[in-house]
């Protein structure tokens, strides 16, 4: 296997039983730029595989962290908790893959199974862990408690169906 988290035999690493691990600079993750206030920090993350009973090749992948995001409530600085704790089944083919259907009805009736991925020999762990990452965000980035809160309005409340007054008594 190569050093590269970009280029890793994923089969191979369930087979043997291996993991890796290391630091994942924020800066490496591009799709989360327009959301993060800086990039300087790095998040951890921890990926081991293994063989079920089943024969099945599994990812068990642990990503921890701080992101430092903007409040969408007060607009601050807030350092978001990340805690991301997931197990993956790797495939072969798309093939694979369970049928929508078929997975829909086993999520509806409380029986859902690992979800699966499609997995290769050069497979690139870093866009799955970005992947991971962003799955793992609320909606809507909040504090807990605002210290502050952005103005609504300044003065009265002006309602929209004053203008519609306005322009019916003309």
């Amino acid at each position: 296997m190569t050093s590269s988290i970009q280029d890793i035999d994923v089969f191979a690493l369930c087979k043997e039983h291996a993991s890796v691990q290391g630091q994942l600079p924020l800066s490496a993750l591009s799709r989360l730029h327009g959301d993060l206030i800086h990039t300087t920090d790095a998040v951890s993350y921890h990926v081991s595989g293994s063989v079920d009973d089943e024969h099945r090749y599994l990812l068990h992948l642990s990503i921890t962290g701080t992101l430092p995001m903007n409040c969408q409530r007060c607009a601050e600085e807030l350092s978001h908790p990340l805690l991301v704790d997931n197990t993956l089944q790797l495939v072969h083919t798309e093939a694979e893959l369970d049928d929508e259907e078929e997975e829909l009805n086993a999520i509806m009736s409380g029986k859902a199974e690992i979800e699966k991925i499609v997995g290769s020999k050069n497979y690139d762990l870093l866009n799955l862990l970005e992947d991971e990452i962003i799955l793992s965000l609320p909606i809507v980035i909040a504090h807990e408690v605002c210290e502050q809160t952005l103005p609504t309005s300044v003065g009265e409340k002006v309602s929209p169906f004053d203008a519609l007054m306005t322009l019916k008594n003309k």
